[in-house]
This record gives structure tokens, C-alpha cells and sequence, in this order.
């Protein structure tokens, strides 16, 4: 598969790398991560059945969210923490939608996707259909963004103007996965009609996980 070497990710495979899909801007955070969740959300339809002892269970849905919460370690000069804190509040746009104009009125042109990558951790698939390794950003829709400045700051810069320096700003992220790829089993079927004219749906389980190779 090839791989463009012009992208940020590609430029930055170290960094924490987040891109604002709807304009192509992005950031680049060079502090590593304090942590990172991936969690399953399964629903199931539950029905109460009169006489069944247990609750008749249909599935529905697999959701995919991840939380994920990095630093941000403030520059010692005046002009580094500004670009930083310039930064930080064009983080908080990436979680607004694109507006565009037409006829004097704004209207939301695009949603607020994110594309993120961290070296091999926050990635959205690890092998490619030959089994070669390939480190695709996560695409999610993010639901919450949260910027902790801290309570440890410093005074930095001249005694007329001085600046608030926190020793660490903390950044949590989390959002829903939006899956590009398949994430499932599949098997072979075959389908055979039943009694009543209705098709039945047969599957050989002992190819279930054979034909993955896993």
C-alpha cells in the first residue's frame, strides 16, 4: 500500500499527530501521552418472554469510543507559551464544524471529524489484507475535549509583563470510533429454503475463525 510521505503523519511518526479532516489542518504534540482507552459499547435488544426463564437476547450494534489524555509541557519564554496557548485555543476549533457563507449567512458545511495517530498505539488497523503492517489514523467524531491548566503556574517575563505559566497543561480527548475498514468475521453461507418456502441460513462454524487464519 503505498504511503504519502507529504502527510503529517508521515512527517511526524513520532508525535502525536491530530488533523482537522474538514480543512486539512493539524497539530503536532511532542510530549508523549499519559494514557489511552479503547472501549467496546455491545447493544443488545433484551424481550421478556411469559414462561422463559431468561430474557430473549437480539443483538443490535458494536460501538468503538476512546479516551485519551496527553501533556502539554509550557515553554520558559514569553513568545514559546503564547504559540502554545495560541495552539490550545485553535485545538478547541477542531471540535467546532466548518461553517462557510453564502448570501451574507453562515451554515455548517462539514462536521468536526478527527484524524489521529500516535506511532503504533492509536491507530486503526495494524495489518493489511496481507498480512503487511499498516499504521492508519483513527478517524473518530469527538463528543468531549477537556483542557486542565493546571494550579502550579509561575510568573516568567518582565516585572510590567508577566505571565501565568502553568507547570503542565493537561489535554483529554474522546470521541467515537468511525470505522473504514471491516472488523469482523466473516464465514461462508449458504442459504437453503425451508418448509415453508422461507430461506434458512446454514454456516460451516468450523471455518468460522479457520478462515481467518487466527
Amino acid at each position: 500500500m503505498p504511503t504519502n510521505n507529504n502527510s503529517p503523519f508521515a512527517k511526524h511518526p513520532d508525535d502525536l499527530v491530530i488533523k482537522f479532516v474538514a480543512n486539512d489542518k493539524y497539530m503536532v504534540f511532542s510530549d508523549g501521552i499519559d494514557s489511552f482507552d479503547r472501549i467496546y459499547n455491545i447493544a443488545w435488544d433484551s424481550v421478556n418472554v411469559y414462561g422463559r426463564q431468561d430474557a430473549i437476547q437480539t443483538y443490535q450494534s458494536t460501538g468503538e469510543t476512546i479516551n485519551l489524555s496527553w501533556p502539554l509541557k509550557p515553554g520558559t519564554s514569553p513568545d514559546e507559551f503564547n504559540y502554545q496557548l495560541d495552539a490550545l485555543v485553535r485545538l478547541g476549533k477542531f471540535v467546532r464544524p466548518l461553517y462557510g457563507s453564502e448570501n451574507g449567512v453562515d451554515r455548517i458545511v462539514e462536521s468536526p471529524l478527527l484524524l489521529i495517530k500516535y506511532r503504533n498505539l492509536i491507530i486503526e488497523e495494524y495489518n493489511d489484507d496481507n498480512g503487511t503492517p499498516v499504521l492508519t489514523p483513527l478517524l473518530i467524531a469527538p463528543n468531549s475535549l477537556s483542557i486542565n491548566y493546571g494550579d502550579r503556574a509561575r510568573e516568567v517575563g518582565e516585572v510590567k509583563s508577566k505571565l501565568v505559566v502553568p507547570k503542565r497543561i493537561s489535554i483529554s480527548l474522546s470521541g467515537v470510533v468511525i470505522n473504514k475498514t471491516t472488523k469482523y468475521y466473516t464465514v461462508p453461507v449458504e442459504f437453503t429454503p425451508g418448509e415453508d418456502g422461507s430461506e434458512q441460513q446454514k454456516s460451516n462454524n468450523r471455518n468460522t475463525l479457520e478462515s481467518q487464519g487466527r
